[in-house]
């Protein structure tokens, strides 16, 4: 019997404008992409050539002009704005180096998200737990001020997946990392994937930030494209990413 996975996310012919006095600026034009559980995908593209966008509208942050955003089967812009806000808290983890809104220690701000309708002490054991994982316990006593980069790139990451998303939609996590840096980060998000069967989309602007994803795509001029490939030795097709699979 053939299995056949269902997306997770899916992007129908997304459109996205910008209005710049009389003038139109296309951001996204006919962009669809689909995502299944533990696969991680890349979008490598430029500053200022619509990436953010199209993470905030796979992430369902905003809607976008034309096209439809599925996740889970559900289209996000057809639920109600209460039950849409409660579907997207549960499914997805948005993941950028953002600093927190309160001055608080990296531990309670990793628990923050679980202690709205539970309790403080599960809260925080699961924070301590995903700090752990992410190789940052150590840290959980510190304030934002306190850490480097890298160690902020991984807080961001234990503060998504603390509530056990479905999806991760992580906005250039790695643009400030060095190279070392950028192979841990990501290798630890195609890690994640796995192990808790989370899909992960990720923009990124360096192209070497792609090597541990499943795939990868390039956003330019508002299109997205598949990566490019070459020819292995019996003429077929192939992309080959050395934490990811050979795709044929």
């Amino acid at each position: 019997m053939l299995w056949v996975m269902e997306p997770l996310l899916v992007l129908q012919g997304v459109h996205v404008h910008y209005r710049r006095g009389s003038l139109a600026l296309r951001v996204l034009a006919g962009v669809s992409l689909e995502l299944v559980a533990g696969e991680v995908v890349s979008v490598l593209a430029m500053r200022g050539q619509g990436k953010s966008t199209l993470l905030r509208v796979a992430a369902g942050m905003q809607r976008p002009d034309a096209g439809g955003v599925l996740l889970g089967g559900e289209e996000l812009w057809g639920l109600g704005d209460v039950q849409r806000q409660r579907f997207l808290r549960e499914s997805v983890g948005w993941v950028e180096v953002a600093a927190p809104a309160l001055d608080v220690a990296v531990l309670e701000h990793v628990a923050t998200p679980l202690l709205v309708g539970g309790g403080k002490r599960e809260a925080f054991a699961r924070a301590r737990a995903v700090l752990e994982r992410v190789g940052m316990s150590g840290c959980g006593g510190s304030s934002w001020g306190d850490l480097s980069d890298r160690e902020r790139a991984l807080v961001a990451v234990a503060g998504a997946v603390v509530r056990a998303p479905r999806l991760l939609v992580v906005d250039d996590l790695t643009c400030t990392l060095g190279l070392g840096e950028t192979d841990e980060v990501t290798r630890l998000l195609c890690e994640l994937s796995r192990e808790l069967g989370v899909g992960v989309l990720m923009g990124v602007s360096d192209a070497g930030a792609t090597q541990w994803s499943d795939r990868f795509m390039t956003l330019a001029g508002g299109e997205l494209l598949a990566a490019p490939s070459r020819t292995d030795e019996e003429g077929g097709e192939v992309i080959e990413f050395p934490g990811g699979r050979g795709l044929g």
